[in-house]
């Protein structure tokens, strides 16, 4: 890391113009602000935007192309995040880091254990991290593996490491995602008590503009990679900052857009599948009807609950109440194996995580949900199975080496693959999370096509994208999601807009 002196300047964490690009493709556009001590700065911004990219710029994860940081008057240049940290710049990501393997008492020591001339101080350790345990209210058995824990126990307990390492300035990217009721008030307690007790600076990333008016001193949103608004809390309302974050730009490039748009007209096409009053331990009320030949697309920010409707109508996420039809039969989802045999295939948001099996080909991976379909008397007919796999990985146009792990293929292949594997399965009704996910435009574009030839050959399909503009070139029609909601009928792409999918989405947390 360099830093060079900076005189005059105030305390604070300041961003003066910084650019970011990916693939020449600008995500941040000369990000301007600053986060001083004893302060919590609310950053909003639609999907896109660049929050999250901000944040790891800030925190050294990520290399900025131009502009520069100051930390209490020195700019800095962070190569990684431990310079960061050592420097008292912490962030706790969407995507936890702590090892579900490993105790909590291993957990909050990992990497800076206190070693003494017999080996670990392991009495000192279980004490201090005891009372870090207290500060913040958690009651944990620091002998216990963290993954007997809840989700949201493991993200306070994240924050609480964070805080514990002499930390001046705390990034939390969408903290509150995955708590509940009783633990967002937690948290937002401890938040102000480490303003008010520590001084510390926080920049919190968050979708719920009533958290961040419970403890912001400033809002900032950004748009397209830019500062659209920084404004004291107190100064602004609501419905400024919705309107900030919906965009003037985008709005008039969408009405542009929207004349071109024609929606079909299902009311006549035989439903699909029939949603009323769902609800489960992270959905409120979903209402939703599809139609054969129909691509709904599902629209809402992070932890609105898209993912897990998903989840859900394959049997993975538990049904607590709420009424399925499919083709007109009722249908309660046991388990995914249960949702095939109904018609359904799923495509999963993290193809590296429960997608892909890394080290087996790409048509053995297409196999796996339907290798039943191939035995016979115990035995794999092996020549009928490599037939039905090749003719969908050419179908795809899957490049490389498809005989070899598909781990080395690209990752818009690896996609290929997946929705290959969802293909096979011969579904009547396809759910797809967030499909283009990490794939260049080309291949992007491809599946876009491959989604509505699918639609065309009377497949019912539900895709959750983040994209404004992919929702829109998609579907027919969109149902925009929030708080565990759907929070409107299915609304035809002819009567949407870039601009109107934001509103709707901000305008209901």
């Amino acid at each position: 890391m360099t830093t060079t002196e900076m005189p005059g300047a105030d305390a604070g964490f300041r961003a003066v113009n910084i650019t970011k690009h990916f693939a020449g493709v600008p995500a941040l556009s000369g990000i301007s602000f600053a986060l001083r001590p004893g302060e919590v700065v609310g950053l909003v911004g639609h999907n896109g935007a660049g929050k999250s990219t901000l944040l790891k710029t800030l925190a050294g994860a990520h290399r900025y192309d131009g502009g520069e940081l100051y930390l209490d008057g020195e700019a800095v240049n962070f190569s990684n995040p431990s310079e960061a940290l050592a420097h008292g710049v912490a962030t706790v990501y969407q995507e936890l880091s702590l090892l579900p393997n490993l105790t909590v008492l291993e957990n909050m020591w990992l990497g800076h254990e206190l070693i003494g001339a017999r080996g670990l101080r392991k009495a000192d350790m279980a004490e201090q991290a005891q009372a870090l345990l207290d500060e913040f209210g958690l009651d944990l058995d620091l002998e216990k593996k963290l993954e007997t824990y809840s989700v949201a126990t493991r993200q306070l307990l994240e924050i609480a490491i964070a805080t514990s390492k002499n930390t001046r300035y705390l990034l939390l990217d969408e903290p509150t995602t995955s708590l509940e009721g009783e633990q967002i008030g937690h948290l937002l307690t401890y938040i102000k008590r480490l303003v008010q007790k520590k001084n510390v600076g926080i920049l919190l990333v968050d979708h719920k503009l009533d958290e961040l008016y419970d403890v912001a001193d400033r809002i900032v949103a950004l748009v397209d990679g830019k500062v659209i608004l920084d404004a004291d809390a107190k100064g602004i309302n609501h419905e400024d900052v919705v309107r900030a974050i919906v965009g003037n730009d985008a709005a008039e490039v969408a009405i542009q857009e929207q004349a071109t748009r024609v929606a079909k007209d299902f009311t006549d096409a035989e439903v699909a599948l029939e949603v009323k009053c769902l609800r489960g331990p992270n959905l409120n009320g979903v209402h939703l009807t599809t139609h054969v030949g129909e691509v709904v697309g599902l629209y809402g920010l992070v932890g609105a609950g898209r993912t897990e409707f998903l989840r859900t109508l394959i049997g993975v996420e538990p049904l607590e109440e709420g009424e399925l039809r499919v083709f007109g039969k009722e249908y309660r989802p046991k388990n995914p194996t249960d949702a095939m045999k109904h018609g359904f295939a799923y495509l999963t948001e993290e193809r590296k995580i429960d997608g892909i099996v890394p080290r087996m080909s790409s048509p053995q991976n297409v196999a796996l949900p339907v290798l039943k379909n191939f035995s016979r008397k115990g035995f794999l007919q092996s020549g009928r199975l490599k037939g039905m796999t090749s003719d969908f990985v050419k179908k795809l146009r899957v490049k490389g080496d498809v005989s070899g792990p598909i781990e080395e293929l690209s990752g818009g292949n690896q996609q290929k693959v997946l929705i290959a594997r969802t293909l096979a399965q011969n579904p009547k009704i396809l759910l797809l999370d967030e499909p283009t996910k990490g794939v260049d435009i080309g291949v992007k574009a491809e599946i876009h096509a491959l989604l509505r030839t699918m639609a065309q050959e009377g497949i019912s399909l539900i895709v959750v994208s983040s994209e404004e503009e992919e929702i829109l070139e998609v579907s027919d029609s969109v149902v925009v999601f929030a708080g565990g909601q759907s929070t409107c009928d299915p609304l035809p792409v002819d009567q949407l807009s870039i601009a109107k999918l934001r509103e709707m989405a901000w305008s209901n947390k």
